[in-house]
C-alpha cells in the first residue's frame, strides 16, 4: 500500500512545472514550520522536512543560466576595488582579478584555442589557476584539472583521453610534463609568481627554473604573447549543457575517475550557497583557502564560492596539516574548510589555546568522518576561545560539485552533516528490495537528485556513469552515493557508514563504522579504520588499523588493554561474525594524494606482526 502511495506521489511531482514546485516547497515550508496544519506522507523526499531551515524568500528564487565566469563576475561588479585574493600579503583586487582573466583569456586566443577545446590545469593553489580557470570558461574552453603529484602515465593518459591541446603545470613538475607527447603544448607556470615583489626575488634566486623543450612556454612568455596582441577584449561564450571543467574522485576505494561538470553543475551548488547561506557569508570575510583546485571541493567550494560570494581568498599554495594552527592566527580568517584531524591540531597547539578565536565564524568539516568526541570537544574550544562559530560537518561528492548537504547555523546538531542544499532532494532505500523505506530515522542508503549533479565520467570510466546515476520512471535523476545514513523527522541527515566499505565475511555483511566507533572510544586512540582484508576461506576478514596518541606510545601494556576492550565491547554490541581477525598498530594512516584515508592500501596491508604481513588469524568457527 505505502509503495502504490509512494509512486501516485510521485507521478503527481513530475508533472508539476518549476513555479508550481516552488509553490509547494513553500507549502511545505509552512507545513514544518507550524504556520500551517496538515497531513505528512511519511518519506522524507516528498515531505522535505528540512525546508523549515529556509526562508521562503530563498525557496523562491529563480537560477539564471549562465557560465561560471559570468556569474562570478556579476555579483563582483560594483565591488572592483575591494580585495579578491591575498597570496603571500600581495592584495588584489576584484578589478585586478578582471583584467588578469581577460588578458589570459587573449593569451588563450593567441595558443589558437576556442570554444569546446580541452587544456589540463596541473596546478596548486595560486592565483594563475584562479585566472586561468575563469579564462577558460569565459571563452568556452573545458579545463581538466589533475592533481600535478600525480605519476607521468597518469598524466599522459588523462590529456589522452580528454584530449587536451596544452598542459598549463607548475614548474617543479616540468619533469613530468615534458614527457608528454611533443603534440601536447606546455605553459610552465612559477608558484613564485604573483608575490610580493620582495619575496619573489628571494625565491627565484633560491630555485632555477628548470630547462624546458623547444614546445614550451614559461608564464611570463605567455602574458608577453597576451599583452602584444592586437585582441584587446574576449567576448564571453556560453552554451547550455556543455562541459565546463573536468575533476578527479579521492581515489579512497579505487582508481580515482574524471568528473565531468557544466556550469549549471557548478553555479547550481553556487546559487544554493548564495541564497541559503545569505546569513552565514558576506562580502569581505576572509577565507583561508588551501584546497587544491583540481578536486570539486577546492574547484567549487574554494576557488568558485569565495569568488562568488566576493571573500577574501586566502591562497596558501601547499602547506603540512601541522602549520593550520599558526596559518590562523596569522591571517585570522572567518571561514576556513578542513579535515578533522586539523581540529585536534588546532586544540593542542600551545598558541591557539592563549588565543582570542572571535575572528572565527564559519568552520566545516568535511571528507572524512568526524568524530563525536572530537566535535564536542572542538565546540567547547571555540566556545571558551570567544568564537561565534559552530563546528559544522558538511557532505558532498565529486559526482555532485561536491556539495550535498551542509550545517547552517539555525540547524547545528551534533554527527548531523546538516540539510540538503536549497534545491536537493533527498531519499533513502533499502538495499535489498531498492525501495524507498518509509518513516524516519532508518538506515539505508542515501540518494540524491540536485541541480549539482555530473554530467558523467570521463575516458575509461564512461561506462560506469549508469552505475552511479540512474533515472527513476518519472524521469528524475538520482545519484546513488553508496552511503548509509538516515534522515531525522527535522529533516537532518546522518550519514552511518559506507555500503562499498561494507566486509563480506562469508555470507554475513560488517559494517566497519560500528566496531570503529567502539575502538575510538578508548581513551588512548587517536585514529581507527576497519578494513577487509582478502582470506580463501572467508572471502574477507575484518582487520583494525590504529595509531596511538602519543601520551600512550610508550605504554607497554597499552596494546593488548585495547584489544581486551575492543574485544569485550565487540562481543556485547555485535554480532559473533564482527570479531576482529586481527590489530595493527601504525605510526601513521596512509593517505591519498588529497589527503583522504587510503582504505585500499590498508586492506593490500594484511595483518601485520611488527613490520612484517602474517598469515591471517581469528578465523570464525
Amino acid at each position: 500500500m505505502e509503495n502504490k502511495l509512494l509512486q501516485e506521489y510521485e507521478e503527481k511531482l513530475s508533472k508539476l512545472t518549476e513555479e508550481e514546485s516552488k509553490e509547494r516547497d513553500i507549502y511545505l515550508h509552512r507545513l514544518a514550520t507550524g504556520k500551517i496544519q496538515g497531513p505528512n506522507t511519511g518519506y522524507p523526499s516528498i515531505d522535505k522536512p528540512w525546508l523549515k531551515y529556509q526562508t521562503e524568500e530563498a525557496i523562491n528564487k529563480d537560477f539564471d543560466a549562465m557560465s561560471a565566469y559570468q556569474l562570478m563576475y556579476k555579483n563582483n561588479v560594483g565591488h572592483e576595488r575591494e580585495t579578491a585574493i591575498t597570496y603571500f600579503g600581495n592584495k588584489i583586487s576584484y578589478q585586478k582579478l578582471f583584467d588578469n582573466i581577460n588578458l589570459v583569456a587573449i593569451g588563450l586566443k593567441e595558443l589558437s584555442l576556442k570554444k569546446g577545446d580541452t587544456i589540463m590545469m596541473c596546478m596548486p593553489n595560486t592565483p594563475e589557476a584562479e585566472y586561468l580557470f575563469y579564462a577558460a570558461n569565459k571563452l568556452g574552453i573545458v579545463v581538466s584539472c589533475i592533481d600535478p603529484r600525480s605519476s607521468v602515465d597518469e598524466i599522459i593518459k588523462d590529456a589522452v583521453s580528454v584530449g587536451a591541446k596544452y598542459c598549463f603545470g607548475i614548474d617543479v613538475m616540468y619533469d613530468k610534463f615534458k614527457q608528454l607527447p611533443m603534440e601536447f603544448g606546455i605553459v610552465n607556470i612559477s608558484p613564485f609568481t604573483s608575490l610580493p615583489l620582495g619575496l619573489k626575488q628571494v625565491a627565484l634566486l633560491k630555485n632555477k627554473s628548470p630547462k624546458t623543450d623547444s614546445r614550451t612556454l614559461s608564464w611570463s612568455e605567455f602574458i608577453k604573447y597576451a599583452k602584444k596582441s592586437r585582441i584587446k577584449d574576449t567576448e564571453t561564450v556560453f552554451e547550455p549543457n556543455t562541459i565546463a571543467s573536468i575533476v578527479h574522485t579521492g581515489g579512497t576505494t579505487g582508481k580515482p575517475k574524471g568528473v565531468m561538470l557544466s556550469n549549471e553543475d557548478m553555479n547550481g551548488l553556487m546559487y544554493q550557497m548564495i541564497y541559503g547561506y545569505d546569513e552565514e557569508f558576506h562580502r569581505g570575510q576572509r577565507f583561508l583557502n588551501f584546497l587544491p583546485p583540481f578536486i570539486a571541493l577546492g574547484l567549487n567550494n574554494a576557488t568558485h564560492l569565495s569568488a562568488c560570494f566576493g571573500l577574501n581568498s586566502i591562497m596558501i599554495p601547499s602547506f603540512e596539516p601541522e602549520e593550520m594552527p599558526d596559518l590562523i592566527l596569522k591571517h585570522k580568517p572567518n571561514i576556513f574548510l578542513c579535515g578533522p584531524t586539523h581540529l585536534s591540531l588546532i586544540m593542542k597547539n600551545e598558541n591557539m589555546q592563549k588565543a582570542d578565536l572571535s575572528f572565527l565564524e564559519v568552520i566545516c568539516s568535511g571528507g572524512e568522518k568526524l568524530p563525536l568526541k572530537l566535535q564536542q570537544d572542538f565546540q567547547e574550544f571555540l566556545k571558551n576561545h570567544n568564537a561565534p562559530a559552530n563546528a559544522w560537518i558538511g557532505y558532498g561528492a565529486t559526482e555532485t560539485s561536491a556539495g550535498i548537504a551542509c550545517m547552517k547555523n539555525n540547524c547545528f546538531a551534533y554527527e548531523s552533516v546538516g540539510i540538503p542544499y536549497l534545491k536537493n532532494n533527498v531519499a533513502v532505500y533499502d538495499m535489498e528490495t531498492n525501495e524507498e523505506i518509509y518513516g524516519y530515522n532508518k538506515k539505508g542508503e542515501l540518494r540524491i537528485s540536485a541541480p549539482t549533479i555530473m554530467m558523467g565520467y570521463t575516458g575509461e570510466h564512461a561506462n560506469e556513469t549508469d552505475d552511479v546515476i540512474k533515472e527513476d520512471q518519472f524521469g528524475t535523476k538520482w545519484y546513488h552515493t553508496g552511503d548509509i545514513g538516515h534522515i531525522n523527522e527535522d529533516g537532518l541527515i546522518y550519514v552511518d557508514g559506507r555500503i562499498k566499505r561494507v566486509i563480506m565475511r562469508k555470507v554475513f555483511k560488517i559494517y566497519p563504522q560500528a566496531i570503529e566507533s567502539i575502538i575510538l572510544s578508548h581513551p588512548a586512540v587517536k585514529e581507527a579504520a576497519v578494513v577487509g582484508v582478502p582470506d580463501e576461506d572467508e572471502y574477507s576478514i575484518p582487520v583494525a588499523n590504529i595509531v596511538l596518541k602519543p601520551e600512550y606510545i610508550d605504554d607497554v601494556s597499552i596494546k593488548s588493554d585495547i584489544k581486551e576492550f575492543v574485544d569485550k565491547e565487540v562481543a556485547k554490541e555485535m554480532p559473533s561474525y564482527a570479531f576482529l581477525a586481527g590489530y595493527n598498530f601504525i605510526d601513521q594512516m596512509p593517505l591519498t594524494g588529497i589527503g583522504k584515508l587510503d582504505f585500499k592500501k590498508l586492506e593490500e596491508m594484511g595483518i601485520l606482526e611488527g613490520k612484517k604481513k602474517i598469515l591471517t588469524k581469528n578465523k570464525m568457527m
